[in-house]
This record gives structure tokens, C-alpha cells and sequence, in this order.
């Protein structure tokens, strides 16, 4: 006699018995509470309250930070247990905070007597800086999807004038380097730059704005009778280097030269101004520029010599664009960004190296011949000690908050000019230690003019 078809299947583990003996019941568990309550920007308290059948003994905090990059792993935080009830506070003065506009999911992980480990709902906040009420507008270039978002909460005309800045300069720097906006840009525009400082941690005194490019988010401290002018400016360089870290994100450990980043930021900015073209003449005629490789790293901390280090790296760059067109400083950004060496991705788009850039540019725009010495031969890595970095942080200049400027001549409601002076920028160029980790986080300063307040 045959089996019947279901006890045959059944002993042979062809399906699935409805009543296995290795099944063990999982605890009922309720959850009463489970909240994340921020006190911008200092901390953010999670609590979660539970009711279980049987004591948890562990529990496990995973929190998730919505920021570009390579790695999207989250933080896990063993939790000690007192009953039912959970909590752990981010201390964010030990760490760094988000900026405005991030948002953060999470969930738990909690795990019974009886070795069950039940996972909760995940939940998601919005950061926000609730000290002021925030008004919003949005644009963007005809030719691309993603948004820009401007908040602002000062000045009746300070958002779309802003705005409208923001667009033209977008447009400037697609139109002339064929690099898009590859995702949505938020702006917080504080009404000045003390407001913007208190809004986060560890941040330099003198500091007129800073770029969260992990983020997309970039905070400014623009006075409203500033907005037409320094405003407008420092909104299309900050954007252009946003936009530039989007094409040019690296995983490999690829990074930008000075010159080219921030040159590329004032090119977006629009015609030179007449500071700018006064620095290139005085270039030429005095015999004053900063050999190209210098311009690497750091520029001078501020007055004439920044300014001339932004004019000399807009230069640079305007005269790659015209000579050899978007094309090439396309495979340029992506040579840097797979980690090529700055000789070695120059030589291998246009042919030349930092010398050789810089005797083209000499000769393109009539400033004397520099003599060069020859390019040293690398050293072998087998030859080189290892050692401890002694710092993580590094620093790239830019310029200061219209506050922070020394009182001269000028008249006090005179515009700064954007892209001089000194601070901290280059964005997507620093790396920063940010929530139990490093991340990047750049801060720039706001440019003047020179002898400006």
C-alpha cells in the first residue's frame, strides 16, 4: 500500500511541516514609546518603552545619518539595560553635529532571557534649527531635475534674489564645463554669521559659512543688504564647489588641487570682477605669481597674497576651459578622482605637468617665463619610514565673515568680494571627525574685499 502523498513528502523534507519541533516561540512584545527627542545642535535622547513577557537582557541602538558617500554603514550602540525602559544619549559636543535639513533614521535591536532578538520599526527625523521661522523657495536649471532649496528667515527679497544667484551660476558653470547637478542642494541662509555659528559645533569664530558636502547643504551668513552683492557671489562659489565634489566624488582617495577647485568656484561666479583683473595685471607686470605648485595645497591665510591666490587659480582654470575646452577638464576632475597624482592626471589629459601648465599660462597671458627647476625624482615608498599623522584635520583657505574683517578705510556697508581673503574651504577637501567617525565636512569663509569691514 502507497503512502498518501502528503506523509510521503513529509518524510522525505520534500515541504515544510506546519508544526516543526525546533520552532520556539517568540516573546509578545508591545512597544509603548520609542522616540528620538533633539535639542539642536547639542544632543539627541533615544528612548524606547517596552512591554515583554520576559526580561530583555540586551539591547542595540543602529542609527543611520542620510549622507553621500561610499561607505552607507550606520552606528550600532550596545545600550545598557535597566528593565524595560531604554535610553542613550548622542552628545553631539563630543562629535560634531549634522547641519539643518539632515535627516536620521533608526531602529533597535533587543534581545529577551530566552535568546529571542526582536528588531523594532525603523523611524526617521528631520534636523532643524526651530530658532527662527524658516521660509523656503525652490528653483532649478531648465535642464536638470534636481532642486535647489533655499531657506531663509530675514529680508523679504533675500530668498529669490539669492536664488536667481544660485540658477545663473548653475547654469554658467554647466553651459561652460559640462558638469551637472547630480543631486538636490539645500541652503540655509542665516540672516548674519553669529546666528549661523550658533547653530553648530566646533566651528572657527571667524567663519562666514560652511558646506556639508556628505550633506548637500551649505549654510551662509548673508546680511540682507548684502544679498545683491557679496551674497549673490558667495552663493555661486559655494555652489560650484558642491557641484564639482558631486562629478568628482572619490572613493580611492582621489582629491583636488587648490587652483583648480577654487579657481573653478570663482569661474562660476561670473566675469571677473575688477579685483580679480587688477590681481592678473599686477601678476603680470610685477613678475608676482605663486608658482602652480604651490597652489596646490593651503593659500595664504588672507589679504593681498589670497586674493591673488584666487585670481592666479580662476586664471589657471579660464585658460584651460578656452585653450582646450570641457571636454578635457572633465577627464581631468575624473583623473583626480581615481586617485591620479596631479603631474601624472595633467599629463595625461592635456599632455603636460604642473611646470608645463604653468609655462603655457605664462606665455598665454604675457607674464615672463618663470625658470623652472627640474621636477624632482619620486622617492621609492620601500625608502620611506611610516608614521602616526598627527592631525586628521586639514584646513584650506578661503575668506572671512563680512564681520570678521578688520575696519580700514573703506565704509562699513561696503560689499566684500567673494573668493578672497582667508578661511576655510574647499569643499569636500577636509576631512572632519563627525559622528564616531570621520567624515568631510568644509568650512569656508566668507570673501571681501580688501580693507573691507
Amino acid at each position: 500500500m502507497k503512502l498518501p502523498l502528503l506523509l510521503f513528502l513529509l518524510l522525505n523534507g520534500l515541504i515544510t511541516p506546519l508544526f516543526s519541533f525546533s520552532w520556539l516561540a517568540q516573546s509578545e512584545l508591545v512597544i509603548i514609546k520609542d522616540e528620538a527627542i533633539v535639542d539642536f545642535p547639542e544632543t539627541v535622547t533615544f528612548r524606547l518603552e517596552l512591554d515583554v513577557e520576559e526580561p530583555i537582557v540586551e539591547a542595540t541602538l543602529i542609527y543611520h545619518l542620510g549622507r553621500e558617500g561610499c561607505l552607507a554603514a550606520g552606528t550600532q550602540v550596545p545600550v545598557e539595560v535597566k528593565g524595560s525602559n531604554l535610553e542613550w544619549t548622542w552628545v553631539m559636543s563630543r562629535s560634531g553635529n549634522p547641519p539643518p535639513g539632515a535627516k536620521m533614521s533608526w531602529h533597535w535591536e533587543v534581545t529577551d532571557a530566552s535568546g529571542n532578538t526582536i528588531t523594532t520599526p525603523g523611524k526617521e527625523l528631520t534636523f532643524a534649527d526651530d530658532r527662527f521661522e524658516w521660509r523656503t523657495i525652490e528653483g532649478k536649471d531648465p535642464r536638470h531635475s534636481a532642486p535647489i532649496r533655499l531657506h531663509w528667515y530675514e529680508g523679504e527679497e533675500v530668498g529669490p534674489i539669492l536664488l536667481e544667484a544660485a540658477v545663473a551660476g548653475l547654469e554658467r558653470l554647466q553651459q561652460d564645463t559640462g558638469i551637472e547637478l547630480q543631486g538636490e542642494v539645500e541652503f540655509f541662509i542665516y540672516a548674519d554669521s553669529a546666528d549661523m555659528r550658533e547653530a553648530l559645533l566646533y566651528v572657527q569664530d571667524w567663519a562666514g559659512g560652511i558646506a556639508f558636502t556628505d550633506y548637500n547643504t551649505i549654510l551662509i551668513g548673508v546680511p540682507p543688504h548684502l544679498a545683491e552683492t557679496w551674497g549673490s557671489s558667495t552663493v555661486r562659489h559655494e555652489l560650484a564647489h558642491l557641484v564639482i565634489n558631486q562629478f568628482s566624488l572619490s572613493c580611492l582617495g582621489g582629491s583636488l588641487p587648490n587652483w583648480l577647485s577654487e579657481g573653478l568656484a570663482v569661474y562660476a561666479e561670473g566675469e571677473p570682477d575688477g579685483q580679480t583683473l587688477k590681481d592678473i595685471e599686477e601678476g603680470v607686470e610685477e613678475d608676482s605669481f605663486q608658482p602652480v605648485r604651490s597652489l596646490n595645497g593651503s593659500f595664504p591665510a588672507q589679504g593681498e597674497a589670497a586674493s591673488a591666490a584666487y585670481s592666479q587659480s580662476y586664471s589657471l582654470v579660464d585658460y584651460l576651459l578656452d585653450s582646450y575646452g570641457q571636454e578635457k577638464m572633465q577627464e581631468l576632475l575624473l583623473a583626480l578622482a581615481g586617485a591620479a597624482g596631479y603631474d601624472a592626471a595633467l599629463e595625461q589629459v592635456y599632455g603636460f605637468n604642473a611646470d608645463g601648465l604653468e609655462t603655457a599660462w605664462r606665455r598665454e597671458i604675457g607674464a615672463p617665463l618663470r625658470q623652472i627647476p627640474p621636477t624632482p625624482t619620486p622617492i621609492l615608498a620601500a625608502n620611506v619610514p611610516t608614521a602616526v599623522p598627527l592631525n586628521a584635520a586639514q584646513s584650506w583657505p578661503t575668506p572671512p565673515a563680512p564681520d570678521a574683517i578688520p575696519v580700514t578705510s573703506a565704509p562699513v556697508d561696503s560689499a566684500p568680494d567673494p573668493g578672497r581673503n582667508s578661511g576655510i574651504c574647499g569643499l569636500g577637501l577636509a576631512p572632519f571627525l563627525l559622528f564616531i567617525g570621520l567624515s568631510t565636512m568644509a568650512i569656508t569663509r566668507n570673501k571681501s574685499k580688501k580693507g573691507l569691514e
